[in-house]
Order: structure tokens, then C-alpha cells, then sequence
């Protein structure tokens, strides 16, 4: 259940939502047939793009017509976005969805949260990657007297090698519970390889929140989502009212694009600096080579926090949330590609790579400028 603490409506008086991308304008509670998909509405006027014929950026006019009407194929895709050279060249929206839907992007979350770190080190909030969660949550591990997670590093909580018992699939609600003091409490395995991990990745709330004296929200809100004018997010808290590290993030997908496009030009928006490009570079460097996921990609790896591989024969960096929400960079076409689908039902690795499928042979078909 989202609560009215959980919504961050950035600046006041916001317009109305104006029609586009193939969905209808309007306020309140998403469709009924929409409700079990943690749909969010916002109020915000789609304006916050500039568009352009496919064909002016370089990308075949049949080839991008192609792709968008072979998402409409893929019946659990809800949103599928195109941006080259800064402009939105390709936009969809499937199943009576809309640009307005504030869409849950689940472990794409963490990017995002790497993204923080990256700005926190750059603040000199965070002493270095190398830096101890003894170092970085003291408070929290008083709390926790008989943790075995002082000595975990920074980096590993990036490279998802803490090496934490953790599991996602534990029958309860993450929401229900204190995460912090669940997974600081967890034992650990000492020089663990690389493990998937989302108790491990959501220590990234408190250690920013120690970082900069406030919440995760306030913090990104003010470093990251003003700055590319977000909005309106949603962001789920566990019980202990502090938002989710790993996921539990909702937004619009022209906001999830945002995300993206920026990395095209060094972590800038519109003359900015956002997130330092240095820190971009390095967390997008693979320290792993593996496909898990067994998607379309090739030479699949991971950063920190961010999946890297090629698809469609071209070198990707990609946020990655459960059953197809994806944000995928495209650096030497200076393309992104995201989207964001249905996640409760079926088997989410064959529908994201479906998904994946799509995109790659629109990538195949562009060249760099």
C-alpha cells in the first residue's frame, strides 16, 4: 500500500496531464484492469521532451515503426521509449497505459542509488569506495551487535559481493520489516563471488542517509531528480521508514529516459553536471562476465550496479528491474532505450528477453554518426 508520505510532488501548481504517446490525459486511481501493476498517476504535463522524426537522427523510419509495433506483440510491455542526439524519436505506450503512469522500475532502483553514491563521493560525503561498513553505519551496527558485516566494503556492496545470506524469495513483505537491521544481522560469507543481492544493496539508503543527514528521498531529490526536472516519484520505505536501496522506486518513463540520456553526455543535462563522468566510467566498467539472465546480451557483466554487455552489436550499459524495466545506453550510437512492462506474472526471463530481442534489432539496423 502506497501512503501519502511515499509521494514527492516536486514544485507546485503542476498542469495537467496533457494526451500523448497513445494514452489519454486524466487524474485518480490507474484503470481497474491497471491497479495490480503499482500504478502511480501524476499530474504532469508531457512537454518535458523535444521530439523528432526518426529519420532526422539517423534511424530508419521502417525500422523504428518496426520495432514499436513488434512491442505491441510482447503482452506483459507497457512502455517502450527511443532517445537519439537528445530527442525523443520513439514513444509507445501498450495495454490503455500512459505517459502519466508512474511505473514501478524494481531493481532499476539500484542504478539509481549508484548514481547517489557516485555524487556523495564527488561531495566528499563518502571517503572512498574502500570505505567499511563499520565506517559508514556505525549507528546501525550498534544495533546490531552480533553483525558480521563491519568489515564489508563499499565496493562490494557495488560489485554485489558482500557476501550476506540473503535470498529475495523469503515469503514476506519487505516493507514489514526494519531491512537495515535484517541484513546487517545476516551472517556472512568472507571472499564471496559475485551473488545477486538486494539486502546488500539496500544499505545504500542508510549509509547516503548517514552520508548527507536526511532521507534517501530529500537526497535525491535535491542531487538528482530536481536537477533533470523530475517531478513526481514514488519511493516505497520499509518499516523503519526509510526507503528501499534496492527497489520501490515509481516513475514516469520519459523520467526513467532521463536517467539514461544523461549518461550519453557525461553524467550533463542540458549543460549541467549531474553525476561525475569519471564515476560513470568506472561504474560502468564490468569487474564480472557472465549472462544470469540470459538475455539477448553478449559479453553480459556488472559494474557497479549497473549490467553491462552488446546488443544488437553494440556496447551497452543498462539499469536492470525484475520482468522488463530496463534503461538501456547505447553510448557510440548516442541512443537509450527504455521500457517498462508487467511484472507479476509468467516467467520474467523469457519476457525480458523478448524485450531485449526487440531492441536489439532496432540497434542493428543504426549506425554511429
Amino acid at each position: 500500500m502506497i501512503s501519502r508520505r511515499q509521494i514527492l510532488l516536486m514544485g507546485a501548481g503542476l498542469p495537467l496531464l496533457s494526451a500523448c504517446g497513445g494514452g489519454g490525459g486524466g487524474e485518480g486511481a490507474p484503470p481497474k484492469e491497471l491497479a495490480h501493476e503499482d500504478v502511480g498517476v501524476t499530474t504532469i504535463a508531457a512537454d518535458d521532451w523535444a521530439t523528432a522524426a526518426p529519420e532526422s537522427q539517423g534511424i530508419p523510419a521502417a525500422a523504428m515503426q518496426a520495432m514499436l509495433d513488434d512491442g505491441a506483440g510482447l503482452p506483459t510491455l507497457r512502455a517502450l521509449l527511443v532517445v537519439r542526439n537528445g530527442k525523443l524519436v520513439g514513444e509507445r505506450y501498450y495495454a490503455d497505459c500512459k505517459s502519466s503512469d508512474l511505473r514501478h522500475i524494481r531493481s532499476a532502483t539500484k542504478t539509481v542509488c549508484s548514481l547517489l553514491v557516485g555524487q556523495a563521493l564527488r561531495d566528499g560525503k563518502i571517503s572512498g569506495i574502500d570505505a567499511t561498513l563499520r565506517e559508514l553505519l556505525p549507528a546501525q551496527l550498534a544495533r546490531v551487535p552480533l553483525s558480521a558485516a563491519g568489515d564489508i566494503t563499499l565496493r562490494q556492496v557495488l560489485q554485489m559481493r558482500a557476501g550476506l545470506d540473503w535470498s529475495d524469495d523469503r515469503g514476506f513483505n519487505y516493507d514489514d520489516i526494519n531491512v537495515t537491521d535484517f541484513a546487517l544481522a545476516l551472517p556472512v560469507v568472507r571472499g564471496a563471488p559475485w551473488s545477486y543481492n538486494s539486502g546488500a544493496s539496500h544499505l545504500l539508503s542508510p549509509i547516503l542517509s548517514n552520508a548527507y543527514g536526511s532521507d534517501l528521498l530529500t537526497i535525491a531529490q535535491r542531487n538528482l531528480f530536481e536537477p533533470l526536472g523530475i517531478k513526481q516519484v514514488l519511493w516505497a520505505r520499509d518499516a523503519s521508514g526509510a526507503e528501499h536501496g534496492s527497489y520501490g522506486l515509481r516513475m514516469r518513463p520519459r523520467d526513467l529516459m532521463k536517467l539514461a540520456a544523461m549518461n550519453l553526455d557525461g553524467g550533463q543535462w542540458q549543460g549541467r553536471s549531474i553525476v561525475p563522468a569519471q564515476w560513470l566510467a568506472q561504474s560502468q566498467l564490468s569487474h564480472f562476465k557472465f549472462n544470469p539472465l540470459g538475455l539477448e546480451l553478449d559479453a553480459m557483466g556488472y559494474g557497479y550496479l549497473w549490467w553491462t554487455g552488446a546488443l544488437g552489436g553494440h556496447d551497452v550499459a543498462m539499469y536492470y528491474g525484475w520482468g522488463g524495466q530496463l534503461a538501456i545506453v547505447v553510448p557510440a550510437l548516442r541512443m537509450a532505450v527504455t521500457t517498462t512492462a508487467l511484472w507479476r506474472v509468467g516467467d520474467t526471463t523469457q519476457i525480458t528477453r523478448g524485450i531485449t530481442a526487440v531492441v536489439a534489432r532496432l540497434l542493428a539496423k543504426v549506425t554511429p554518426a
